[in-house]
């Protein structure tokens, strides 16, 4: 690199260094390393919920007998009253943390889109197993993707009331296991 003398020569030569000229065999481990990356980045946070918020979770006993709650589905999070669905959440991406007695979830959610243009303001949402076999909210943040900015929320959050939960019906966190599949 650099100058080259010969002194079998009478001119010395110089030859720049070129970056751009990299081995192909470089040059495909970076792109597989990168594709690998970018499939991990997408398998951390799945569409589906896990299977410990299937099904119909509500504030009480009365609230589920009567099937007022909320679902987590693939696509929103939805409240569900007197046979019909409103949307809370939109597009939530779960992120399992920690699994069993420390079961705590991750939800990454858009924001509605608001006047003018496209939003880039994410929402995102931690919820852990209490100690009555329920769920609750442990954080809630709201995060600008143009500015950088983030509003942390849980004291006097709507959030919290609406999501704190039982499991309506059976589920494995009330019942053993014992006779039942899972599958």
């Amino acid at each position: 690199m650099g100058r080259r003398r010969d002194f079998d020569q009478g001119v010395a030569t110089f030859r720049r260094h070129q970056p751009y000229e990299r081995s192909q065999d470089a040059m495909a481990r970076a792109a597989i390393a990168l594709f690998g990356l970018a499939l991990a980045g997408c398998a951390a946070a799945k569409a589906e919920p896990p299977a410990e918020l299937n099904g119909l979770w509500s504030a009480g006993p009365a609230a589920c007998a009567a099937g007022v709650g909320v679902r987590f589905r693939d696509d929103v999070i939805e409240a569900v009253y007197d046979d019909e669905a409103e949307t809370l959440f939109e597009r939530p991406r779960y992120h399992v943390e920690h699994s069993g007695e420390a079961f705590r979830v991750r939800i990454i959610y858009d924001l509605p889109r608001g006047v003018g243009g496209p939003n880039s303001t994410r929402g995102v949402l931690i919820l852990a197993r209490q100690p009555n076999d329920g769920i609750a909210p442990i954080a809630h943040a709201l995060l600008d993707g143009r500015t950088g900015s983030a509003r942390v929320r849980i004291a006097d959050d709507p959030a919290v009331a609406l999501l704190t939960l039982e499991p309506c019906g059976a589920h494995p966190w009330r019942e053993q296991l014992r006779g039942r599949r899972t599958a």
